[in-house]
């Protein structure tokens, strides 16, 4: 069973992505991170005990900047990390598909899918209605 210590009040939740039962905190993108560290999944009981009683004296609990890094390697394909493409990454990458070539969106999801696999499911979802089109435009223009 995972077993994970909240943050904010050293309360015990069910994982490390769930919301504290004692304080109602869900962790969410860099929280998310800390969260993994302070789990079962990064800790032994022992270990989760001893971080439990340090929070709930009010010690801050500051993971290092290679605690960070390792835990975004572990939840690197965990899709609540990734944050995607913002608006103006989709608007570019659409146009491009839709100008050029939808081959770059077809790259970049392959390439991201198991770093940034929300960013990846968007840029299929932007290429392959663009590869459709290509797929029938192409020809019809070129008989014309």
């Amino acid at each position: 069973m995972s077993r994970a210590v909240c943050v904010r009040c050293g309360g015990e939740r069910a994982g490390f992505d769930q919301i504290c039962p004692s304080c109602g905190q869900r962790p969410e993108g860099e929280g998310l991170l800390v969260a993994w560290l302070l789990s079962s999944e990064n800790l032994d009981n022992e270990e989760l005990s001893r971080v439990q009683e340090r929070v709930r004296t009010g010690e801050s609990i500051r993971p290092s900047a290679r605690m960070i890094d390792r835990a975004r390697r572990q939840l690197g394909s965990h899709f609540a990390t990734d944050a995607g493409m913002d608006v103006r990454q989709r608007v570019l990458l659409l146009t491009t598909s839709l100008l050029l070539t939808p081959l770059v969106g077809w790259v970049l999801f392959f390439w991201w899918r198991q770093d940034r696999p929300r960013a990846s499911l968007q840029a299929l979802a932007l290429s392959l209605p663009a590869t459709v089109l290509f797929t029938v435009l192409v020809p019809y223009l070129s008989l014309r």
